[in-house]
This record gives C-alpha cells, sequence and structure tokens, in this order.
C-alpha cells in the first residue's frame, strides 16, 4: 500500500487552495511543505506537477494545524467551481443531466485534486453520494468531507438553481465547533457520528436537465481530464497502471473489459500485455485487494464486513475466503497480528525508555516529560 501512497498522480488544486487561504492571512506557508520536496510555489501551478497522497496529506495536516478550529474545507470546497473542480467542473456542466454528471465526476472525481473516493448508492426513491477515505486520515476525515460536498453541492446549485439542496447530510465524526455553518450551507439536516460519510438526495434529481450540455465540449474535457490523470499513457510499466484503475474502483470492482476500455485498447492487447509482463488480470487484482484489506485490517478499526464491502464484495463469506486463498489466513488473524504489533511495540519502548536523570531535548523532536 505504501508504494501507492507514494505516486504523484494527485493534482494539487486542493493544497493550492489551502496555500491562498494561508498567505493571505500571514501564515508561513513554506513550513506546511518542510520535508515533503514541493514548495507552495509548486501547488500554485497546478497544470504543471501532480502530489502522492502522503505529500498531500502531510501538507493539510500542517496546513490545519496552523488554522484550527473552522471550517478549512468549506472555504476551499466553497471557490469558483473553475477553482475547485477544474477541467472536471467543465466536463460534467457539459453533460445532459445530473446523473451524466455524476457518473463522469465518478470515473474522473481524482481530476479535481480530492483526496476521497465516491460511490453513487441507489435504494428505491433515494440516492446517495457515499465518500471514501483512500486511508483512515482521522485528523482530515472533517477537512477532506467539507471540501467535497461543498464544492459539490455548489456544482450542482451553479446548473440546476441556487435552491437545491438536498434531502440530509451524513458524517461519521462528531460535530466540529463550527457546526451551526454546515447546516447554513446545506440547508438540510446533517446528521454526526454516522455510520458513513454521504449526502443524500431523491433519485428523481439524477433526471434533472442542464442547460449547459454540450456533447462535443463534455468529449474534449472529458479526455482532457483522462489525459490529466495519465490514464491513456502507456507506462513503462503497465502493471502499475492496471494497479492504479483497479485500487481507484474497489468497491465497484472493474472488469477487465474496462480497464482495457480505460487505456484505449483492445482487451486482448491488454491480456497480452500482462502475459508479457508475468501476469495475469486476476492475479493484478488479488494483489490489489489483497494488499487494500490487510492494510485495513491492521491500520484501521473497520469492521470485517465494511472492509469486505470496501473490496466490492456482498458477501463477507465470499471476503473470508478470498483472503485465505490470498494469505493462507483469516483476516481475523490479520488483525490479530496487528494488535500483537501493537503490544509489542508498547513493550519495547518501556524496554527502551531512558532511565531517570537529567534529560536534553532534541530541537527538531517533541520532548517527553
Amino acid at each position: 500500500m505504501s508504494t501507492r501512497l507514494d505516486l504523484p498522480t494527485i493534482p494539487p488544486a486542493i493544497l493550492g487552495g489551502l496555500v491562498e487561504i494561508g498567505a493571505r492571512e500571514a501564515h508561513d506557508v513554506g513550513q506546511w511543505f518542510t520535508g515533503t520536496g514541493l514548495t507552495a510555489a509548486d501547488v500554485l501551478t497546478a497544470d504543471s506537477i501532480k502530489v502522492s497522497f502522503r505529500q498531500a496529506a502531510t501538507i493539510l495536516r500542517r496546513a490545519i494545524a496552523a488554522m484550527p478550529g473552522r471550517p478549512l474545507g468549506m472555504q476551499v470546497g466553497g471557490r469558483d467551481v473553475l477553482l475547485t473542480m477544474g477541467m472536471l467542473g467543465v466536463a460534467m456542466r457539459s453533460a445532459a443531466t445530473v446523473g451524466e454528471a455524476v457518473a463522469i465526476g465518478l470515473e474522473l472525481h481524482q481530476a479535481s485534486g480530492t483526496l476521497m473516493d465516491v460511490e453513487l448508492e441507489r435504494d428505491h426513491d433515494t440516492a446517495a453520494l457515499r465518500l471514501y477515505e483512500r486511508r483512515p486520515e482521522p485528523e482530515l476525515i472533517s477537512f477532506l468531507c467539507e471540501e467535497i460536498l461543498c464544492s459539490t453541492l455548489i456544482f450542482i446549485r451553479s446548473v440546476v438553481g441556487a435552491d437545491w439542496s438536498p434531502t440530509r447530510v451524513e458524517l461519521s465524526y462528531p460535530p466540529p465547533p463550527y457546526a451551526g455553518h454546515y447546516e447554513r450551507f446545506f440547508r438540510c439536516p446533517v446528521e454526526f457520528t454516522a455510520e458513513a460519510n454521504r449526502v443524500v438526495f431523491p433519485a428523481a434529481a439524477l433526471a434533472l436537465p442542464f442547460a449547459t450540455h454540450s456533447e462535443p465540449t463534455r468529449m474534449i474535457a472529458v479526455d482532457a481530464c483522462r489525459r490529466l490523470l495519465d490514464l491513456g499513457r502507456r507506462e513503462p510499466d503497465l502493471v502499475v497502471v492496471v494497479e492504479t484503475l483497479l485500487e481507484q474502483n474497489l468497491r465497484r470492482p472493474l472488469t477487465m473489459t474496462e480497464v482495457a476500455a480505460r487505456l484505449h485498447v483492445t482487451e486482448r492487447t491488454l491480456r497480452r500485455q500482462l502475459t508479457a509482463a508475468g501476469e495475469s488480470f486476476s492475479s493484478v487484482r488479488d494483489r490489489v485487494r489483497e494488499r487494500r484489506a490487510t492494510y485495513l485490517l491492521r491500520e484501521s478499526a473497520l469492521p470485517v464486513s465494511a472492509i469486505a464491502h470496501q473490496l466490492g464484495y456482498s458477501d463477507i463469506r465470499e471476503f473470508r475466503r478470498a483472503y485465505i486463498r490470498w494469505t493462507g489466513q483469516a483476516p481475523s488473524a490479520a488483525r490479530g497480528m496487528s494488535v500483537l504489533a501493537g503490544a509489542r511495540r508498547r513493550r519495547d519502548s518501556q524496554v527502551t525508555a531512558e532511565p531517570a536523570g537529567p534529560h536534553r531535548c532534541d530541537p527538531d523532536r517533541t520532548c517527553r516529560a
């Protein structure tokens, strides 16, 4: 999993928004970038670079710590649509309906620089956009949800009418000090400490037409987003490209036909290229799933049923059988290893603790009493 976190795949639009806010308020924004290999100037030239998840998360944590207790995500996500979504916003505005715009967003949402993934849920007369973290980030969850929800609602209101509001918003974290901002912005009930992060709305809204519909513009903008994400470019290692696509779509697993279409090759060509690399589509897919499952089992508190869902399994028993096939052990064993590892680290820290006596602080590290 760590390899994927270090790949520079994320346009830095969100980081650029934070830098603009910080600089306007005279914060030392340069400090946010220390040790990341980036500078504040880099993220203000969004067309020239992309950043890794790890770089982005580090910078976000520092920015939030420097400007605490405020709706930073709402400020960044509440900017003009072209600032928050860029070419993705152009592609979505050019769609025929809300539903078509949602489909474009689901495929290409990473072109806007978001650090969350999105899935559409349908249940009779109700629909919802559900948000997923790419990795657990408790310090960032409120910012990330605010940014993507605010930018999404501003986009919808810009094309179907400023009075549009969802049915309700559900958020997995406790209410922040500025929770009143949420209800004023969303103009609907907001539920905190919910079991998931989602915005719920009538399914009929998916059929709402866009007056800004333009098929030629949509096609050009969608192609530009795909090129921004390098989905149509052959990499020296095709396996990395396929792994990345599968990781971005774990909850609704892509078929080999769909992956080939995204890479603008035939399924036969993709199979031949993978074979030449000593791989098969199923082996790459299993490796991606196993890596994500093991990470979530060891690093998160999600129940096994929720982890199974995140990997695209509707039946927890099917997930358990697959995990045993991949690793030779049950999911519960992997989770147990995490508990043991944590206990071992605590024990080792006690054994190697410094003896009592004079203590001198390392200026680059936080001192403990």
